[in-house]
């Protein structure tokens, strides 16, 4: 069974901090994103909760988000540049190849203005000059691919079967803040933009939780909440974990996790009583309300919902699960997170080492989060084996991770063509320099992605000219 992967690509222009040659971004099932701050991760986010918002409201993140504007890329050379999200994404299994969704904004004063969408196949099929398409805005002459049904295309001279016809709109019947993924929801005549709304509606990003007093998560929740998904503030948190417990074996799975947090939980329980529910933690003869439990435990609560659930969303996105969680739990976040993945696409932005120290044996689905002076953000997967060269230039770097013992002397000299070294003869190297570490050697998919941030790009462009062309390539384009 192949892993799913929704989105498949996206290319970002000009919005936030992604400028206007910024790469396409392919991605995979999971997809862990680590840089420093201020690089963009977050803004990657933001984009997804674009594509979120579209059959609702498209403008609603953007207007809480400070307005139009700010979602303008600043380093280019247009006062008022155009913005757009391009995403490559699973098409249903009628649909011989992946679907592009397209959509460009700008400002119009301070108003928010759409000026362009489209959703049509990924690539030209056959003869054709362009890719079939569904809906076109078409400068300002918007366009639709109607399905007929079969009784209706009869009644219609010279038609028979399920071809299509153009449909084309006049301006006053759209709406220039709304996507047509909130005008049209057909699944008779519109099946595939009908099928793109419905899931992107589906998709859930978990960025901000809170934990006080009064937070949704600690009191009393409301009985008549869904109970199908976790709500972004985690509001239904009961009712989720009240569902999931007529289940067997995510039960016991989820109070194994559990007992990973700390000695002594031997379980949970959800009480319903008077229209609302409380969750409750058990320790020995002790049952502790949500009231009572700490910040981590109800984040790792919510964590365990959402990563556990047998039906999830087609995508879900995480901001740094690691917050509030003690480091040695890490291996079980990233065991839950691998195991998500085979049911659903992720997506999660860490600063943790523990986490990334975690994906050893899976470094492929490490993005590197970086700012370009030229492109903005960049996010690119690299080949772990492809940073070796790199790393050896900045010696105080590896000295500094590595800690006592790192012979700095094993290293090959910078003078010598490290790119000429064999990969193999470069890594024993490596790891005869840290063998008497704490970490008891080099061990490419733990090291290279968590010395990836430690590393100095300066010092390593100034002290070996070899090192700025591997720097030169992690700034270009996504491979």
């Amino acid at each position: 069974m192949s892993s799913p992967c929704f989105i498949k690509s996206l290319k970002l222009s000009n919005f936030l901090s992604f400028g206007e040659d910024s790469p396409a971004i392919p991605l995979q099932s999971l997809n862990i994103i680590i840089g420093p701050n201020g690089s963009g991760k977050s803004n990657f986010l933001e984009a997804i909760d674009l594509l979120r918002s579209a059959p609702n409201e498209l403008y609603k993140p953007i207007r809480e988000g400070g307005g139009v504007r700010d979602w303008l890329w600043k380093g280019g050379n247009t006062q008022t540049p155009v913005a757009s999200i391009d995403a490559v994404i699973e098409a249903p299994t009628n649909v011989p190849q992946p679907l592009r969704y397209r959509f460009s904004f700008t400002a119009a004063g301070y108003r928010f203005e759409l000026v362009d969408e489209t959703i049509e196949h990924e690539s030209v099929h056959g003869k054709s000059k362009e890719p079939y398409f569904y809906y076109k805005f078409n400068h300002g002459k918007p366009v639709l691919n109607v399905k007929e049904s079969q009784s209706r295309a009869t009644q219609r001279a010279g038609r028979n079967g399920h071809k299509p016809f153009l449909r084309h709109l006049r301006m006053e019947e759209i709406n220039i803040e709304s996507s047509v993924l909130r005008e049209i929801r057909d699944a008779e005549q519109y099946p595939e933009i009908t099928y793109v709304g419905k899931a992107f509606e589906k998709m859930r990003l978990y960025r901000e939780w809170s934990f006080g007093r009064g937070s949704p998560l600690r009191l009393p929740q409301r009985a008549d909440l869904p109970n199908n998904l976790l709500e972004v503030d985690g509001g239904n948190l009961g009712l989720i974990l009240n569902r999931l417990d007529g289940e067997p074996a995510i039960r016991r799975k989820l109070t194994e996790a559990l007992q990973a947090l700390y000695a002594g939980i031997e379980g949970y329980h959800v009480l319903t009583e008077g229209g609302t529910t409380q969750i409750f933690l058990h320790e020995g003869n002790k049952k502790i309300p949500a009231t009572r439990l700490s910040d981590g435990t109800l984040r790792y609560l919510c964590l365990l919902v959402i990563l556990l659930h047998p039906n999830p969303p087609p995508v879900v996105c995480i901001e740094e699960p690691e917050l509030g969680l003690h480091p040695d739990l890490m291996p079980t976040i990233v065991a839950l997170l691998k195991d998500a993945a085979t049911r659903c696409q992720l997506i999660v932005t860490t600063h943790s080492d523990g986490l990334v120290d975690a994906m050893t044996d899976q470094p492929e689905s490490i993005l590197v989060c970086e700012q370009d002076d030229k492109l903005g953000t960049t996010l690119k997967r690299l080949d772990a084996e492809a940073l070796n060269p790199w790393l050896v230039a900045d010696r105080e770097a590896l000295q500094s991770y590595f800690g006592k013992n790192f012979n700095k002397k094993a290293l090959p000299a910078i003078s010598r063509r490290v790119e000429a070294i064999p990969k193999q003869e470069l890594e024993d190297s490596l790891n005869r320099a840290a063998i008497n570490t704490a970490k008891k050697g080099y061990n490419k998919g733990r090291d290279s992605f968590a010395l990836l941030e430690k590393t100095n790009p300066a010092v390593v462009r100034q002290g070996s000219p070899w090192a700025d062309r591997f720097l030169a390539e992690l700034e270009g384009k996504c491979q």
